[in-house]
């Protein structure tokens, strides 16, 4: 396994601009020094997530999540540490160092960089020939037809395949690619005499990742043309894995972020018609029903999805697929009803107006089930208990008494019935970083902000940490964060070291930055380190009646400690400038 120099992660670390990164994620605002928003990781309605721009750290109140620039990769994109300190020097221009580096590392990251140089030259042959080619008139009718401009087509990149056989594959082999890469890109198969194209006489969708990298292509069949509908590039993990793109993010996630919401439809032209439209918080979900990894991709930029799938059952399946998977991972879900059961794309088309109406009329998760269970079939008993299991396992809200009503309407219930409905809701799951932060001991709390304004404060807190070890820490694990600290202050922390410290870090930083760190505070906090300390020793010892002459002593050192601490923090807070 190749390692990253150090002088490279640092390089990475000084070039990152952390609101940028995480802006990506959540929408940012600035409080003083920090930057604040909605956690990117759980759903929440207040503001629990907090950035640390200089030192390149976030952290979560609420799940309690935290860590550097590289660890915010790791979480967001499921990459190693490796994988994420490659995607931020791409990003961010900077050119990395490996040390112990096998040349099988090399090689492979050089086969990588030359199978997307590949897919790249592949998309631009088949926007040229889209564009320029006489044998394209057909195709581009075809997209005057749907009602797609040139410039939206440019703008994703749309482009033709030939009718020959061997376009594609010779223009490749004339850039000194070879054969075994035209395979692996997925853009040849096996021929009697050699590889040949894998798409001919389609219209070719390239399907790119949320950087913009094309990975693969969508290819659909011309009017007329050789069957399948659509035709996809192979699965080649990890080049392409039709189940974890999203169509059209690369376009769409600037004003999803700024916004706060996706728009997901089913197909291709229909992202394309809606961008044209103005529309462009629209992506497709390449396929019926959305995939976990796509949601997941969703959920890093926006709370926020409205499902706009067909109207017709396979639709209607596909969205409550995809609303409980986006649902599971806290995001707010809606359902787009069209006019006319008709597809966005013709709305989109005929009149961009009626889609914003039907954006604005979407309606929740919850309306969506309860109408689904009043349209289906069975007798009222059987819809009753559907309609019992459901309503009865979400929280009250003012969704649930509407649907209340519409069930107590259609099925004609009386009070008793209607109040059955609801009889047991279940209460909301305690989640575990709630359960943490309640076994958290008044002790180990003073501890992690002390160890917080350290952090803070630098050099001051170096000459505290000094004077502690760890029989003054209840948790031993904190002692081992006060070496690292004092270590990292230091400048002796090694960047792999400073990273795998980051997530307490991060923590510590943001729970001090709630505070007003200053050396008196730091000093009240020490204290009261040193009397936790003593107190744990005290309720150790025996009772007086069984105390030997040793322990007697030891007793007597113990309580004048205390007193003494005690006098100790009276003064300390007695002298802090901001008491009064």
């Amino acid at each position: 396994m190749s390692r990253i120099a150090d002088p490279s992660l640092e390089a990475v670390r000084a070039a990152v601009d952390m609101v940028d990164l995480v802006g990506g994620s959540t929408q940012l605002k600035r409080s003083g020094s920090r930057w604040v928003g909605r956690c990117p990781f759980h759903e929440e309605r207040t503001a629990s997530f907090s950035v640390n721009p200089v030192d390149k750290l976030y952290h979560c109140f609420g799940c309690q999540r935290g860590g550097d620039h590289i660890q915010f990769v790791r979480e967001t994109r499921n990459v190693d540490f490796v994988g994420a300190v490659e995607w931020l020097a791409e990003r961010y221009g900077v050119e990395l160092a490996y040390e112990q580096s096998s040349p099988q590392d090399a090689q492979r990251r050089e086969e990588r960089a030359r199978l997307f140089r590949l897919l790249d030259d592949a998309a631009g042959f088949y926007t040229r020939f889209l564009w320029e080619a006489e044998e394209a008139e057909p195709a581009r009718a075809y997209l005057t037809e749907r009602g797609i401009g040139e410039p939206i087509a440019r703008t994703f990149r749309l482009g033709l395949s030939p009718q020959a056989w061997d376009r594609v594959c010779k223009a490749a082999l004339a850039k000194s690619f070879t054969a075994a890469e035209l395979d692996r890109a997925g853009l040849s198969v096996r021929g009697k005499r050699g590889p040949v194209d894998r798409f001919r006489d389609r219209l070719m969708f390239p399907l790119a990742d949320p950087q913009g990298r094309v990975r693969g292509f969508g290819a659909r069949q011309m009017p007329g043309g050789e069957p399948p509908k659509y035709k996809n590039s192979p699965d080649r993990p990890p080049l392409f894995r039709k189940s974890e793109l999203v169509y059209g993010l690369d376009c769409a996630r600037g004003t999803i972020a700024q916004t706060d919401r996706a728009i997901v439809v089913e197909g291709y032209t229909d992202v394309l018609a809606l961008h044209q439209a103005g529309v462009t918080a629209s992506v497709a979900s390449m396929g019926t029903a959305l995939t976990q990894q796509q949601v997941t991709e969703l959920r890093r930029l926006c709370s926020t999805i409205f499902l706009a799938f067909d109207a017709d059952a396979a639709g209607q399946d596909a969205s409550l697929r995809g609303m409980e998977l986006a649902l599971a991972q806290g995001l707010v879900v809606r359902i787009v009803s069209l006019p006319d059961g008709r597809d966005p794309a013709d709305v989109a088309v005929a009149d961009p107006a009626a889609f914003g109406a039907a954006l604005d009329v979407a309606v929740g998760y919850l309306t969506f089930r309860v109408t689904r269970i009043l349209d289906g079939a069975g007798t009222r008993d059987q819809i009753f208990d559907r309609l019992r299991t459901l309503l009865s396992s979400v929280a009250a809200s003012v969704e649930r008494d509407e649907q209340v009503r519409v069930a107590t309407d259609r099925l004609g219930l009386t009070a008793d019935l209607a109040g059955a409905l609801t009889a047991a809701p279940a209460a909301g799951p305690v989640s575990n970083a709630s359960r943490s932060r309640a076994r958290r001991s008044p002790r180990e709390m003073d501890e992690r902000l002390f160890l917080g304004m350290c952090l803070a404060l630098g050099s001051q807190g170096d000459t505290f940490l000094a004077a502690l070890d760890v029989a003054d820490f209840g948790d031993a694990s904190l002692w081992e964060a006060a070496a690292h600290i004092r270590r990292d202050v230091a400048g002796e922390a090694t960047p792999e070291e400073a990273h795998t410290w980051a997530p307490l870090k991060a923590e510590l930083s943001a729970l001090a930055a709630r505070e007003r760190p200053s050396p008196s505070v730091l000093e009240e906090l020490f204290t009261k380190i040193k009397l936790h300390g003593v107190e744990a020793a005290l309720k150790n010892l025996p009772t007086n009646a069984d105390l030997g002459l040793s322990q007697q002593t030891q007793l007597m050192e113990l309580q004048r400690l205390r007193l003494s601490y005690l006098e100790r923090l009276e003064a300390v807070r007695a002298q802090a400038p901001d008491q009064q």
